[in-house]
């Protein structure tokens, strides 16, 4: 008999933050629960990678033990984002040969699931260096002779199959520091999920997928991008900036603390300083024997302008190196705790010249409202990931790099038969 409940957890490992949120998925209705959330500041990693293996395990920890005494649960194994600039997106294509035979007949063969597999294992022919490895294989769409962006080449009769994919690479080494944090925390990798592809499962409806929309996920360490289009995923990259950034500049600028600088940046901080109150003072302690000061609002914001405005302006530039020269039709949605910032959408369309809007979760009941927020859209994401890959993922046994590296494939034949 199939159980009719899962446990999922998802666990967000960001520059500034641990997340870790597990959840009871009710396979009857598709529904998901939230059991538990438990978040520790975070200072053993710097842009997504592992500079300090004790510090990043005391606060995975730490936020492992909140989250399992508020569900009453214990994490064995779970989801696990991981993002940086090691990370690198490029679109392939792969292409066999549909017909049997050597006679090259008018009729073509009919395309079978063997086929779809074999075109995506050839789309993976890429040469990498042995340090990295394909993290994922995302569909964008499918070529069946003449007849391009086709969603589902299954049953079509063809000579020749291309398969066009965005892959993302990412560092095995990086990877192995996260897994051995998480393995001294006591927790399994289920699988590394790439964290605005997470973030997108928990902010963005299959409309905005299918019709054109660009995720920018605004984190400590960095800032996230992944662009969706007909349902595929057209460009994924990452920006080295992000909350954290603007922490530092307010620090420096008016000489604090930076654990006061991201009290201000909090709550007082405004991404556009033109349209901060320069009447409203905010006063700022001093710190190691120097005096009090006082500062505007206005001239806090403009501390943090010039570094959002740099950080935007990087995305504009990751977002050219996509071929796609159509439109997006619901233009730019921010998440992550960046977005929380006052005035950031206001910034945003000044740069971007698109509709912008700032997505979170949208989880009703209980202890799921209090991840209803664009701090928690990775962990959410997460844990919807993993609902829908389910019964293609092995479970039970930590993550192994080679078996991962041909399921990832395995995945995409599996999704293909079962979504369409």
């Amino acid at each position: 008999m199939v159980e009719e409940k899962q446990i999922i957890s998802g666990i967000d490992i960001g520059t500034t933050k641990i997340a870790v949120v597990i959840a009871e998925w009710n396979k009857s209705d598709n529904s998901i629960n939230i059991l538990g959330v438990g978040e520790a500041p975070s200072d053993g990693l710097k842009k997504g990678i592992v500079v300090n293996m004790n510090k990043t395990v005391n606060s995975l920890t730490q936020a492992l033990s909140m989250a399992e005494r508020q569900a009453d649960v214990e994490v064995n194994g779970a989801f696990v984002g991981i993002t940086g600039d090691h990370i690198r997106g490029i679109n392939y294509s792969g292409v066999i040969t549909v017909s049997k035979g050597s006679n090259r007949q008018p009729v073509g063969q009919e395309i079978t699931q063997n086929d779809v597999q074999r075109v995506l294992d050839h789309a993976q022919s890429i040469n990498l260096s042995p340090d990295r490895r394909i993290l994922h294989v995302l569909s964008r769409d499918f070529k069946v002779d003449d007849r391009s962006g086709i969603k589902n080449p299954l049953g079509l009769a063809g000579h020749r199959l291309e398969a066009k994919v965005h892959l993302v690479t990412s560092a095995i080494n990086v990877e192995k520091d996260l897994q051995t944090c998480m393995e001294k925390s006591g927790v399994d990798v289920v699988e590394f999920v790439l964290e605005p592809l997470a973030s997108a499962h928990s902010v963005l409806d299959e409309n905005e997928r299918k019709l054109g929309v660009i995720l920018v996920d605004i984190g400590g360490g960095t800032t996230d991008v992944i662009m969706y289009h007909e349902g595929g995923v057209l460009h994924a990259g990452t920006v080295p900036l992000g909350g954290s950034n603007i922490t530092y500049d307010i620090a420096y600028g008016v000489q604090t603390t930076l654990e006061q600088a991201e009290q201000l940046k909090c709550q007082y901080g405004s991404a556009k300083s033109a349209l901060a109150d320069p009447e409203e003072n905010i006063n700022i302690t001093g710190t190691n024997g120097r005096d009090s000061k006082t500062i505007s609002r206005k001239n806090l914001a403009g501390i943090i302008e010039p570094r959002m405005d740099e950080i935007f302006r990087l995305v504009k530039n990751e977002l050219r190196k996509s071929d796609y020269p159509g439109d997006y039709t619901f233009g730019i949605v921010l998440t992550g705790g960046g977005s929380k910032l006052e005035h950031v959408i206001d910034l945003a369309q000044e740069i971007f010249q698109q509709h912008i809007k700032v997505g979170q979760p949208q989880l009703t009941g209980g202890v799921s409202e209090k991840v209803n927020n664009p701090r928690y859209s990775t962990a959410v994401g997460l844990i919807n990931y993993g609902r829908q890959n389910w019964s293609e993922l092995e479970y039970g046994d930590s993550i192994d790099i080679n078996s991962i590296f041909k399921r990832s494939f395995t995945k995409m034949g599996d999704w293909i038969k079962t979504w369409y």
